[in-house]
This record gives C-alpha cells, structure tokens and sequence, in this order.
C-alpha cells in the first residue's frame, strides 16, 4: 500500500522531474545533483507520515510543519540536519513562512529556472495540480521573457506588471502570477529570503477573493479551499480508472466528494471509496463517453 501510494503522488506532483533537476551552481552555492532524490525522499516521507503514521486530513499536506530532511536539504532550509545518515524528522517553526510541500524544494526548486524564480511556473502548479484548473498554453508567438531586474523594478512582483499590460497575456497570467508571488520569500532553490536586489519582497495577494500575507497564509487560504478536495478526488479516480472522467461520471465525482469529506479526507479512506464505487467495476454505455470540462 505504502508504494501504491508514493506511486500516486509522485505522478501527481511530478515528482519524476527532479531527476533532471539543474541550478546555476554560481548563484545557487547549495545545490549538486543529488538535491532532486533528496527532495523527492522529503515529499514522499511526508506523504507517507500523513497518510500511514497519522491518518491525517488530506488539507495538512499544504499546511504542515512536519517534513524529513537529509543533512543537504537542512542546508537548503537553514535548519539542523536531524540524522548523519539519510533523512530524519524536523519540525520548522509555526510562524514561518515554510508550511508543507509548497515550502518543499520539490516544488520550489523544481517550479523555478536555473537561475532564478518563477512566479508563473508556481501559479501554474497550484492552479492545476491542486485546484485542477486548466491553464492553456501561450500563443506560439506570445514573448514569454520577463524583463532584467532594473532600478525601478528590482523585484519579480514589479517586473511581471509586462504580463498584464498585455491583453493576450493577462487573461492567463492572472490566474498563475497574483498567487506564484507569494512564494517569491523563497529563491529558486527554495532557500529562504526577505530582499531581492535589496528591496523587500511583497509576498501578499489573494485567491479567490481571499487575500493572504505571506506563502504559509496561502496555504491556509487552499486548506479552506473547497476544491482542493475536490481536485483530489478528481485525480485519484482519473489514476484509478485510467481515464479521464467523462460526463456520465459526474454523479461518481459529486459521490465521492462528499464521501470523502464525510470520512475527514484520509486519503486510505478515499482509496477504498474509489474502489468500491460502480465507477470503478463498471462501464459506461457508449453513447456516455463526452469528456467533462
């Protein structure tokens, strides 16, 4: 089971990339190429803690203290490395701005460029890997470069304003840039920091109507979030079933939403409820196989 499981989430969280995981060694002094395996570990101990050890609610994933670090990664988090050897468990403080595996170099280093952050490759993540949102690509002849940092736009928050000035852009960008900012305390490896170019980061924004300070407000903000959940369900049945859902499984999603909060999000719980449902054991007629939006 524990396989199955770590299986799942490092398809979901495409945890596969990390294998490619490269930094600019000159501006990132931290990073070497075992930094991706040892971030993968993290996340997957993480999961398996939530998931196995403690049953806990799916929502803590984005917003735990809890992780398992090797001596390299406490490097990287500027913590004490809690084992020699391997990983080992290490709690960050509860008024940091580091909270589950948004604050993880899984995310925040993999979500970033060689040489510096991304707000938009952030965004993008969340949007859809926890919110389940499509966001489409950019038109083939759309500049997606963002400016060098200057004088009057030394931060990223200032030098992604290009993107809304441009209407072909913004419908999109507002969906991944306002929330990718947020995470902007932590660098393109995902150690942590106040300035860029000596100028104080802005980390606020808002979801959804919702305003957040900082990254761990933000991931306070998606645990109330109802499709979070939501997008959980939504993945494990398409993993399960081994297609996307079409629109005569609407009722199976809607079911097993609710059954799912019923049960407290323990995603074992959500296992079994997947595998029980007909959804799972029976086919659809033919003329139901319109995929829904």
């Amino acid at each position: 089971a524990r396989g199955g499981v770590r299986a799942f989430f490092a398809d979901m969280l495409r945890l596969a990339e990390l294998e490619q995981l490269n930094k600019d060694p000159v501006v990132y002094v931290h990073f070497s190429p075992e930094v991706g395996q040892s971030a993968r570990e993290e996340t997957l101990l993480g999961v398996e803690h939530l998931v196995f050890d403690r049953r806990a609610d799916y929502r803590e994933f984005l917003t735990t203290r809890t992780s398992f670090v090797d001596r390299q990664l406490a490097s990287i988090y500027n913590v004490p490395a809690p084992t020699l050897l391997g990983h080992g468990q290490v709690e960050f403080p509860s008024g940091g701005l580091r909270a589950g595996f948004l604050g993880q170099v899984s995310f925040l280093g993999l979500q970033a460029h060689a040489a510096s952050s991304s707000a938009t490759l952030r965004g993008k993540f969340v949007r859809e890997v926890f919110l389940c949102a499509a966001i489409p690509p950019p038109p083939a002849n759309a500049n997606t470069a963002i400016p060098e940092a200057t004088e009057a736009a030394p931060t990223l928050r200032d030098r992604v304003l290009v993107h809304f000035e441009n209407p072909t852009c913004r419908s999109c960008h507002q969906l991944m840039d306002p929330m990718g900012l947020a995470f902007e305390n932590f660098d393109g490896i995902g150690r942590f920091r106040t300035t860029e170019n000596d100028t104080r980061i802005d980390p606020s924004g808002s979801l959804n109507g919702t305003y957040f300070e900082d990254a761990a407000a933000l991931a306070e903000v998606l645990y109330e979030e109802p499709d979070v959940p939501r997008c959980l369900v939504r993945t494990m049945y398409r993993y399960a079933t081994g297609h996307v859902e079409v629109t005569g499984e609407t009722a199976e999603l809607r079911a097993l939403t609710d059954a799912f909060a019923s049960v407290q999000y323990d995603v074992l719980e959500l296992m079994r409820l997947v595998a029980m449902r007909p959804g799972f054991r029976t086919a659809l007629p033919p003329d139901s196989t319109e995929e829904t939006e």
